[in-house]
């Protein structure tokens, strides 16, 4: 019994949840006998890839709601599968449930997982994601043309702290650039702790944190712009380069809408650039509203976790070679 957001933004959890416990009442009551089938899909794609935007993860969402549609109480289950954790059951997997319809759930879960499996090439090829120092002059001549404002997405931060990024825009001279954010609640508790205040200098290394991940602090000679105190949480955002602001956080920020970057002491009307810390839930706000013109994903040259290049990874727990595009995997 079971029910998942079927969009990558999860845009309909809200309806899924309203589904379930419908449902649930329904079976408490004895109307709705819940009998599901599910086939495990032999694919193993990175999360940055999953985005249901465009075509073909957006067709598998449609033929699992066309079945929905098709079949009076069924209800699809489409699992993208989440590579980061590391575990057998790590791929794909696709679950139909129906009213005490063995045969039909049966059937409408093999034919959704079987077209995935038709189509698995496609899904590994639903995005290009740069090593950030391309990414970076991919901006700047995005800017050039005129293409912006220009969405830099760092999609494999786990930290908040990484600085990778922020290097290549000081050693590039990327100008009009808000960079949100760099999590470092030392630096933050610094400057509030000294009464620091728009208009003073700052010189201070940050981020850079975690592990190796996380790249190497970086200087930042500037001035603070703003500090501020939103939903318990300090920010401070310093000027720095040309016209490029950063703003800094206590802990991991994703930001999904340039609405919400409004402050303290800038405003987004003044960037052509921004570089966020995202997968996919960004295009929220910056892609479906049409904010942006140029979306770069990007990623450090080494693979970390986070990285789109799997079979880097120290797996313990799953072996890799059973999945495809990383090993003769079989379907069905």
């Amino acid at each position: 019994f079971a029910f998942c957001a079927k969009y990558f933004p999860h845009y309909d959890s809200r309806l899924q949840g309203e589904r379930a416990a419908r449902m649930l009442i329904r079976a408490i009551r004895g109307d709705y006998t819940p009998v599901s089938a599910t086939v495990k899909v032999p694919i193993l794609t990175a999360t940055v890839l999953q985005w249901t935007g465009a075509s073909p993860w957006m067709d598998l969402v449609q033929r699992a709601l066309t079945w929905e549609a098709r079949e009076p109480d069924l209800y699809m289950n489409v699992f993208f599968g989440f590579p980061f954790a590391d575990v057998p059951d790590v791929g794909m997997t696709v679950q139909a449930m129906t009213n005490g319809k063995p045969e039909l759930a049966r059937k409408a879960a093999e034919d959704v997982a079987t077209w995935a499996w038709r189509r698995r090439e496609a899904l590994l090829k639903t995005a290009t994601v740069h090593p950030i120092p391309h990414g970076v002059e991919l901006a700047k001549e995005a800017v050039a043309r005129g293409a912006w404002p220009v969405v830099l997405a760092d999609h494999s931060d786990r930290s908040g702290s990484a600085t990778w990024v922020l290097q290549q825009v000081i050693a590039q001279d990327l100008a009009d650039v808000l960079i949100a954010t760099i999590a470092d609640r030392t630096v933050v508790e610094a400057v509030v702790a000294k009464g620091l205040k728009a208009g003073d200098p700052f010189d201070t290394e940050l981020g850079g944190l975690a592990d190796e991940s996380a790249g190497q602090p970086v200087r930042i000679k500037g001035t603070i712009t703003g500090v501020a105190d939103i939903a318990g949480r300090h920010w401070v955002s310093v000027a720095f380069g040309r016209g490029n602001v950063v703003l800094i956080s206590e802990y991991l920020t994703q930001v999904m809408d340039p609405l919400g970057l409004a402050g303290p002491g800038f405003s987004i009307d003044q960037f052509k650039v921004f570089a966020i810390k995202s997968r996919v839930h960004f295009r929220r706000g910056f892609d479906d509203s049409g904010f942006a013109k140029t979306i770069l994903l990007v990623e450090p040259e080494q693979p970390f976790l986070g990285t789109v290049r799997l079979e880097a990874l120290p797996y313990r727990n799953v072996d890799i070679a059973r999945f495809y595009p990383y090993g003769d995997g079989s379907f069905p």
